[in-house]
C-alpha cells in the first residue's frame, strides 16, 4: 500500500470515528467533570450532565446517628431540566456512567441508577434519578469530623 493510500485510508477512518461520535449524542462538554455545574461535588462530578440539560436548583442536608450528635453524613442534589424522550435520557446514563453503576429499582415513573465510587466508605453514594423532564443527581459522603 503506497503512503498516498495510507493518507486516505486514515482520513477516512477519522471522519468515520466524527460521524460515530457526532451520532452517538453526548458532548465532550457532557463527560468533563471539570465543566460539570455539580460544584462542590465529592463524587457527583464523575456523573455527566445529559448534553443540553438546564441547571434549575439544588439541594443538602444532614444524617444525624443520634439526635443533637454529630452529622454522620451529608447529602446533595443538583437538579436539571431536560428535553426530549426519557427513553434517551435512560440511554445515555445507560452508556455514560462509571463502571459499577447499576440501575436500581424506581417508583413508578421514574428511572434510578445506583453508584458507590471507588474507594467510598461505606453508606457513601451517588443517585441518578431520571424522570419526563427531569434529572436529579444526588451524593452522600461521610462527614467531615468536627474539628
Amino acid at each position: 500500500m503506497s503512503w498516498t493510500q495510507r493518507g486516505l485510508l486514515a482520513a477516512i477512518v477519522g471522519l468515520g470515528a466524527l460521524i460515530v461520535l457526532s451520532k452517538s449524542g453526548t458532548s465532550k462538554a457532557a463527560l468533563d467533570p471539570k465543566k460539570s455545574p455539580m460544584k462542590g461535588a465529592v463524587y457527583a462530578t464523575s456523573i455527566p450532565v445529559f448534553p443540553g440539560a438546564k441547571y434549575e436548583d439544588e439541594m443538602g442536608g444532614n444524617y444525624y446517628d443520634d439526635v443533637g450528635g454529630p452529622v454522620t453524613f451529608t447529602s446533595h442534589s443538583w437538579f436539571f431540566k431536560v428535553d426530549g424522550p426519557m427513553e434517551k435520557v435512560t440511554e445515555f446514563y445507560g452508556n455514560n456512567l462509571p463502571q459499577g453503576a447499576r440501575r436500581a429499582e424506581a417508583e413508578a415513573g421514574k428511572v434510578l441508577y445506583e453508584w458507590n465510587p471507588p474507594g467510598s466508605a461505606k453508606g457513601e453514594e451517588v443517585n441518578i434519578w431520571i424522570g419526563e423532564g427531569t434529572l436529579q443527581i444526588s451524593e452522600t459522603v461521610k462527614a467531615k469530623p468536627a474539628g
